[in-house]
This record gives C-alpha cells, structure tokens and sequence, in this order.
C-alpha cells in the first residue's frame, strides 16, 4: 500500500516515497533518462571520447564536460517534469517532458553552472562551507522546469525556500549520498572486472539509466516537501480539488 499524500517528510520518508513515484511509473523515468543518456554513449563510443582516462587530453576533456553538462541538464529537467506529474496526477508523458526540455535547457544549464560554481567556489575556501550553497540551491532545477523561472531567479527562489530547512534538505542529500556510494561499490567492482573500456561504459550507461531517476524524483519531492512546510502546498492542492475527488488533481506547470 502507498502513501503518496502530499505531507511533511522526514528525508527517509523522502526516499522512500521516491521509490514508490518511481515504482508507479517506472517505464517513463528509464525512457526519459535514457533517450538521452543512450545517444551521449554512442556519439562517445564512435569519437571514443573519454574511454581511456589515461588517454584523456584537454580537447576530449572539454567535450566530455561540455557534453556531460547537456545530458544531465535534459535528464535531471526532464525526471523533474516526469516526477511532478506521477506524484500529483498518477500519469506522465515522457515525450511531452522531453520536448519541454528543449525550450528550457538553456536557463536549466545556467542554473546548473552557477550553482555548481557556488558549491565549488565554496569548498576551495573550506569543505564545510560548501553546504551552504549546496542547500541553499537545492532546487534552482525545479524552479526553472516547475516555475518557469530565469536562472538567477531559479536560485533566488531555491534560497527563499531553503530558509530554515537547510539541516532537513542536508540529511536528505546526505542519504542521497549514501545510496550512491553504495550503489557505485555494487557496481563498480563488476564493471572494472569486464577488462573492456567499451563495454564498461556501457555497463555504466546502463546501470546509471536504472539509478539515476531514483535520485532525480527525491530532489523533485524535496522541493514539494520544502513548499509545504513553508508555503502550505499541501493545503493548496486540497482547497484546489473537487469535493467529488479523492486525491488532487495537481497543480498547473
């Protein structure tokens, strides 16, 4: 049984209401993450970009950053997209939520680098307080594709909701944390046992299909936990639904 009720979550409460988004549609997360994720390894594959890390020069590291970037930028707006429509209507379009990510890939990367740039200009300084813009930003990503914001905007609005929650969304990034580490242990000695640079690329592309959207619909739920302490989300979806229905219908994009 599944309690997907719009409330208040504790970050274990959070993950686990993640893998119950993402049990309940789990064919539109793979596609979305994939569609993206499976033509990035080819164009890698063919140009062999970045399959040697010994062999990894300035120009091949540039393109696997740049290109890098792009992916997860489609991917991460795109599961955000994805999860907002199975955690508040029970049904999504992975297409729609692709197409929807064209038109604001650009605020969506500009966002992602100022943020990633915040967090790293941080921990040049010192490690500690790099969890302060790490916090403070956690959904600049879910402003741009859920509010439509700008990317200044997307950050402002992030802090805004961040205000008195940044140990809450820390503890949920943390267990985020966690689950990846685990997950890289899980894999990752299999993987470097294959002995093929091809094909372990390919068993990571795979396995980072399978994985990634979990982490995705957590940020995603993280920024509809933090609207209903602050804002009282919940109690705008409730006042918005028919009296005839029995779970809200969800809020416009």
């Amino acid at each position: 049984m599944t309690d997907l009720a719009p409330r208040p979550r504790t970050a274990t409460e959070l993950v686990d209401a993640a893998f119950q988004v993402y049990r309940r549609d789990p064919m539109h997360f793979v596609f979305v993450t994939a569609v993206t994720y499976v033509p990035w390894l080819v164009i890698r594959l063919v140009l062999g970009i970045g399959l040697d890390p010994t062999q990894l020069t300035v120009t091949s590291a540039a393109v696997m950053s740049i290109g890098s970037l792009l992916a997860y930028g489609i991917v991460s707006g795109a599961i955000t997209r994805v999860a907002h429509d199975v955690y508040l209507t029970e049904s999504a379009d992975a297409v729609v939520a692709l197409r929807d990510m064209v038109a604001r890939l650009p605020a969506l990367i500009l966002a992602t680098l100022a943020k990633l740039f915040l967090v790293v200009g941080a921990a040049v300084f010192l490690i500690l307080p790099a969890l302060y813009p790490l916090a403070a930003y956690f959904a600049s990503a879910q402003a741009v594709v859920l509010e439509r914001r700008g990317p200044i905007n997307a950050l402002s609005r992030s802090s805004h909701l961040s205000k008195g929650l940044k140990g809450h969304i820390l503890k949920t990034i943390l267990l985020l944390f966690i689950i990846n580490i685990a997950v890289s242990i899980g894999t990752g000695f299999p993987i470097a046992m294959i002995g093929n640079h091809v094909l372990e690329e390919v068993a990571s592309t795979i396995v980072a299909i399978l994985v990634y959207p979990l982490f995705g619909i957590t940020e995603t739920l993280l920024y509809y936990d933090a609207r209903i302490r602050k804002e009282g989300f919940d109690v705008e979806l409730l006042a918005a639904m028919p009296a005839s229905d029995a779970r809200p219908a969800g809020a416009p994009l």
